[in-house]
This record gives C-alpha cells, structure tokens and sequence, in this order.
C-alpha cells in the first residue's frame, strides 16, 4: 500500500464521522441517549454477522489478554465514547463537545508514554498543560464556572472528557490488537461486545428498546440511526482501522482533529451554535498546542511495545 493510503482512510473516517451531526443532534430529542447508541451498535452486528459466522473459528486462537483489548474497545471506544459524546450534548453547546475532542491525541500520546514506551522532550509537558488550560476556557470562556449554569456545563464537561478518554485510548488498543490481529476481526468484535453492553444498558432504561418508535414509519427516527449506524459509524470505523494499519499512533492522533475541525464547522453553519471571542480564541490556542504536542520534534527516542503472540 502506499505511504500515503493510509492517511487518506484516516482522514476521510474523520470527515465522514463529523456528518453524523446532521442527525445525532435531532436523534437524541427523540430517543434516550441509550436507546439510539443501543440500536446503533446493533444495527452493526446484525450487518456484520456473515463476517462474524465466517470468523468463528478465530475465536478459539484469540489469548486472554487480548479480549481484555476487545473489550476495552468493545466496551470502552465503542459504546462508552459515543454514549458519552452524545450524553454531552444534553448539556452544552454541541460545537463545545466537539472541540474538546481535540484532547484525544494528549490521551492517546500519553497512553503511549505508559504502555508503548515512548519518551518526549521537556517542552512537551509545558504544552500539555497549556493545552488543559485552553480547554477550560474553550468550555467555560470568562463566566464563573461556579455560578449560574456551571452544574449543567461541567456535566457536560465531564461527559465530552470521557468521550475524549474513551476515544483517545482506543487508538492505542486498536494498535495493540493490530499486531496480532486483522482490522476486519477487529472491526466486528468491536461492534459485536458494544452491543453486548448497550443491550444490557438500554435494557434497564427502557425494557421494549423503543422498537415501536424506532420502526414507526410516522416517526422518521428509523432512516436518521440507520445513516449514523452505517456511514459515521460501520463504514467510518472500518476506514479507521484499515487506516491504522499503516500509520503510527502518533499521526492517527493528528489526523483525528479533522473530526472536531469539520464538525464544529457543520455546528456554526448549520445549527447557529456559535462561539463567543474568547471561546475561539482558547479554540485556536488549543489547536496549536495539540500540532506541537504531536509533532514528530517532541519525541525523543520511541520504542516499539512488547507484545506476546496470540
């Protein structure tokens, strides 16, 4: 494959995922935010049975640390990041979500830190920093965050920041697994133990699933799950993980902020969510200290994880 097939999946994933926004924003009025993630996720694993039957018998070669991987990208980047992300938005400013999902490359550099054993020159931890400090502002700008809407806000927060964590930290267990695995193994398994969860989760909420409401041909939520199910969702993560394969976790981490670029830009030109100055200012602030934290100059000396065969 050449060098650059790799980028270019990755890059379209990013963009296709942020046209999700053109019905997660109306979805989540309609149905709990289980509920949707729920249907999602399962909409996927029925798609994908065929290739689940046809991959059975890999299930019996898979070693036990790696269905702690599967799970933590079943359970975790899957289901958990997106009921995240899409829970924030019941509490802010959508376009706000977006851009704290710039955060992700932080999370996953410094996962990589830990388990893939790569080093970064001092001045990186200086813009770790500044890029935290720009992310409060981008979220709360000059306002009191213990005043007024603060609760609502820093829920929200809370909520966009684990999506950043579950997402963040996917990447590097998707590169785990990729040692030892293929992407489409990968793939399936991800929507397969995400449904497993979001079963389970949506179940407590609601034991009929809303599958009348769902299916209602008055209700018009059926076509809006579908098209996030398949396009940002099956069709996007399948990109990424092809994409993955032929690039370092580092730039996976660069390309992903086409994702939180493209989509704050469908929130201000299609949804009127605009930002105050200081907002774009901290915006801005934070996309430059995300390009030098993941710039190739930051790293100083990285080494390969050691893995164990499957």
């Amino acid at each position: 494959m050449h060098l650059w097939w790799g980028p270019l999946l990755m890059a379209f994933c990013h963009l296709l995922r942020s046209t999700d926004l053109f019905f997660r924003v109306g979805a989540i009025t309609a149905l709990p935010v289980t509920i949707l993630i729920m249907w999602e996720h399962v909409i996927n694993t029925v798609v994908l049975l065929p290739v689940i039957w046809r991959l059975r018998g890999r299930y019996r070669q898979v070693a036990w640390q790696d269905w702690g991987l599967f799970v933590l990208i079943g359970w975790g980047a899957s289901a958990g990041g997106i009921l995240c992300f899409t829970q924030a938005f019941k509490y802010m400013n959508p376009a706000l979500v977006i851009l704290l999902q710039k955060l992700q490359p932080l999370v996953t550099i410094t996962l990589g830190m830990v388990l893939l054993r790569e080093r970064f020159r001092p001045s990186f931890y200086g813009w770790s920093a500044l890029a935290v400090a720009s992310s409060y502002f981008v979220s709360f700008s000059l306002t009191n965050p213990f005043s007024g809407d603060w609760t609502r806000i820093g829920t929200g927060t809370v909520f966009a920041l684990l999506a950043v964590f579950f997402w963040g930290s996917g990447t590097v267990w998707g590169k785990l697994l990729l040692r030892r695995h293929d992407q489409v193994f990968i793939l399936v398994n991800r929507f397969l133990l995400g449904s497993v969860f979001t079963v389970g989760l949506a179940w407590s909420v609601n034991p009929s699933l809303m599958a009348a409401e769902v299916f209602s041909p008055a209700g018009g939520i059926l076509g809006k799950v579908l098209y996030m199910a398949l396009l940002p969702g099956l069709l996007a993560t399948g990109l990424f993980y092809f994409g993955l394969a032929h690039v370092n976790a580092a730039v996976a981490s660069i390309l992903e902020l086409l994702f939180p670029l493209s989509s704050v830009l469908i929130m201000w030109g299609y949804f009127n969510q605009p930002l105050d100055g200081v907002q774009i200012g901290a915006a801005i602030v934070l996309f430059v200290c995300m390009g030098r934290i993941t710039s190739p100059s930051m790293r100083s000396g990285p080494q390969e994880p050691r893995t164990s065969g499957a």
